[in-house]
C-alpha cells in the first residue's frame, strides 16, 4: 500500500481526498474506497458513494500539469467518437481536477465505474468472439483524427532503441540473444513508410474490461499517442491473442484478431511487412522494461513478474513460429 501512496505523496487518510471529490463533483455522500492494486505510475481506486461507485485516477507526483492535461484529454477524446471506454466527468467545465489539501496537490480524473472485471483478474484469455471485437474497436480507434503532444513512454517500441541501449546491461543470456535480434530489426525499420493513427498504446490484459454483460470497454489512456498504428496490433497479438501453451491456436487467434482489424482499416504492404519484426520488438521491449522495474525501481509485484514471464515465453515463441501470415494486396 505505501508503494501506491508515495506515487501521490499521500500521507494522511484517503477518505480526506475522496470527501472532497464527492462535493466537487456531487456525486454523493462518501461510503468507502478501495486501492486498485495494478498499474505502474499513477494511483487508481474506487470511490463508493451513495449514489454508486466511480473511478478516481489520481496523477503520480512524477506528472507535470501539463501532462496530466494531456492525459485527461487523451481519455476524453475517445469516448466522444463512440469508442468503447468509460465516460470521464467533468467538473467546473474541466475534465481534470486539481486541488490541495494539506499542502499536497493532487491531479485526478473521474470516471465511470464500469462493473467488470480486466483479463489479467479474470485470469483468462479473450474468446475469439472477443478478439474480433477488440479488432473492430482497435481500427475504429486508430482513425480518430486526434493528434495530442507526444509523451514518451518506455514501454513502446518506438523508443526500442533508447531503452535497449539503457537496459541490456541486465541481460547476459540466450534472452540478450533474441533481444539482440530484435534491435537489429528495429534499425531496419523505415518509420516514415508506416501509417500513423490514434493508437492506445497499451491494449492488454489489465487495459480491457469485460462488464457483467460480456460486452467489453477499454481503459488507460496514460500512453495513447499519434503513432504508427500497428503498434496497437503488436502489443495487442503480443498480450491477448498469444496462448503460450498451443501455437495453433495462437494462429488461430491472430488471424480472427487481424482479420476483423483490417475489416474496418486494411494494412499496406509495408505494415504488413513491418509487424512482424515490431511484435519481436514489444516482447523484447516487455522483458528490458520488467527488468528495469525489477533492479531498479525495486518492484516485485506478481503483476511485474507475471509480464515478465509473459514476455520471455512470448519472445521465444514468436522468433520460433509463424504466428500469422499477411497476404500482400495484388
Amino acid at each position: 500500500m505505501a508503494k501506491f501512496e508515495e506515487r501521490i505523496n499521500l500521507n494522511f487518510p484517503l477518505e480526506v481526498l475522496s470527501k472532497e471529490i464527492c462535493k466537487k463533483y456531487n456525486i454523493g455522500s462518501f461510503v468507502d474506497n478501495k486501492l486498485i492494486e495494478i498499474g505502474y505510475e499513477d494511483y487508481n481506486y474506487i470511490l463508493t458513494t451513495k449514489k454508486g461507485k466511480f473511478v478516481v485516477k489520481v496523477f503520480s507526483n512524477l506528472r507535470t500539469d501539463e501532462d496530466c492535461k494531456n492525459l485527461a484529454d487523451r481519455g476524453s477524446v475517445p469516448y466522444k467518437y463512440g469508442f468503447s471506454c468509460p465516460k470521464i466527468f467533468e467538473v467546473n467545465g474541466n475534465n481534470l481536477y486539481i486541488t490541495t489539501l494539506n499542502n499536497i496537490k493532487f491531479r485526478l480524473l473521474v470516471m465511470e465505474y464500469i462493473n467488470g472485471k480486466d483479463f489479467y483478474t479474470l485470469n483468462e484469455l479473450p474468446t475469439l468472439e472477443n478478439l474480433k471485437l477488440i479488432g473492430l474497436e482497435t481500427a475504429k480507434l486508430n482513425q480518430i483524427d486526434f493528434r495530442p503532444p507526444f509523451i514518451y513512454d518506455r514501454w513502446s517500441f518506438i523508443n526500442f532503441e533508447k531503452e535497449y541501449l539503457h537496459n541490456i546491461k541486465y541481460f547476459d543470456n540466450e534472452l540478450k540473444e533474441l533481444i539482440d535480434k530484435a534491435y537489429l530489426e528495429f534499425k531496419q525499420i523505415d518509420f516514415s513508410k508506416l501509417k500513423y493513427g490514434y493508437v492506445h498504446g497499451d491494449l492488454i490484459e489489465t487495459n480491457v474490461l469485460k462488464d457483467i454483460d460480456n460486452k467489453l470497454w477499454f481503459i488507460d489512456f496514460s500512453v495513447a499517442n499519434y503513432l504508427p498504428r500497428i503498434m496497437d496490433l503488436a502489443v495487442t497479438i503480443c498480450d491477448l491473442c498469444l496462448d503460450l501453451d498451443n501455437i495453433k491456436n495462437t494462429q488461430k487467434r491472430t488471424k480472427a484478431y487481424l482479420q476483423a482489424y483490417e475489416s474496418v482499416h486494411p494494412l499496406t504492404d509495408y505494415e504488413k511487412e513491418c509487424l512482424k519484426k515490431i511484435i519481436h520488438c514489444h516482447q523484447a521491449i516487455t522483458l528490458l522494461e520488467t527488468t528495469r522495474e525489477r533492479i531498479e525501481e525495486n518492484n516485485l509485484s506478481d503483476e511485474n513478474f507475471r509480464f515478465f514471464e509473459k514476455g520471455k515465453l512470448g519472445l521465444n515463441m514468436v522468433f520460433n513460429h509463424q504466428i500469422f501470415k499477411c497476404n500482400k494486396r495484388s
